[in-house]
């Protein structure tokens, strides 16, 4: 009973102290983290503590410095775990569109979902560390595609310039554990097209329903009213004949769901179902502890 109400009483005081997930106690020396969405850990004050990280299996880990800066200079004083081999910085390869793009990496990713962070010094000022749980976002789908982070951090889009009917670009993207796009919002649309063009029709995921008149997004099975919408002029204009799907090309278009076009696959953290039962967390005298019943 002792153990299950300091269990409860930490994770509340953490909930509390922090706008980031389920934050650590502030300094901890080490200790077991699940990453169920976003977790911040602060630089420890004494030397040589070790974190355990973990999230979903079927996701990798993103980690960042808080308030921005020099990663490169940050990991001066601790060194990230991958399996036997440490990330190293310039060892982090870059998509070719998308947030990593730039010359300097503000965002380092895992190729496995558990991780260790070992603190080697403290710093003079205070250091903290944001884990995202991320989709890997692949490098090898071959000439005819290309993928990045184009919209934040723990999201990937591919572009496949591969020529297919709608049908086809939807098995295309399940194959590569992806889905066929859905456009939610006019930032993501316009960052699509930032990534990619507006010179070419690309498939979305959005179909015509002719019995009942309504345009869902396939992928999510969400209608497309009310919501977000961006259809050039006169468009919607071939619903009768056979224009049940819906392509982007500076604008939304219904087309011929065989037409042959590029097309657009998605994923994100949230399309996977968590498979890693979560941990909760006891203050020890060393950091913090799992407990399986916190509560």
């Amino acid at each position: 009973m002792t153990t299950r109400c300091s269990a409860l009483s930490f994770l509340i005081l953490s909930l509390l102290s922090s706008t980031y997930g389920s934050a650590i106690e502030p300094r901890a020396c080490g200790g077991f983290l699940y990453v169920g969405d976003e977790d911040v850990i602060e630089a420890p004050f004494q030397e040589n503590c070790e974190w355990q990280i973990q999230t979903d299996e079927k996701h990798v880990l993103a980690f960042s410095l808080v308030h921005g800066g020099d990663f490169a200079a940050a990991q001066e004083f601790f060194s990230i775990h991958d399996g036997l081999d440490v990330i190293q910085l310039e060892n982090q390869i870059h998509h070719k569109v998308g947030l990593t793009s730039g010359e300097l990496i503000t965002t380092v990713y895992t190729s496995s979902s558990e991780v260790e962070i070992r603190f080697k010094k403290t710093p003079a000022s205070p250091l903290k560390l944001k884990i995202q749980k991320a989709v890997d976002c692949p490098f090898n789908l071959g000439s005819e595609s290309q993928c990045g982070r184009i919209t934040d951090e723990t999201s990937c889009y591919c572009a496949t310039f591969t020529k297919r009917g709608q049908g086809n670009h939807t098995t295309y993207c399940s194959d590569n554990n992806m889905k066929l796009v859905s456009i939610e919002d006019n930032n993501e649309e316009n960052t699509i097209y930032l990534a990619w063009g507006t010179l070419v029709n690309f498939w979305t995921s959005g179909t015509y329903n002719k019995t009942t008149g309504i345009w869902t997004w396939s992928s999510t099975m969400a209608n497309l009213y009310p919501g977000y919408t961006d259809w050039a002029p006169f468009e919607p204009n071939n619903t009768l004949v056979d224009g049940n799907c819906l392509t982007i090309k500076n604008g939304w278009y219904d087309d011929p769901c065989a037409n042959l076009y590029d097309a657009i696959c998605e994923s994100h953290p949230e399309d996977f179902i968590d498979t890693t039962t979560e941990l909760y967390y006891t203050s020890t005298e060393d950091g913090v502890s799992p407990t399986s019943d916190a509560l």
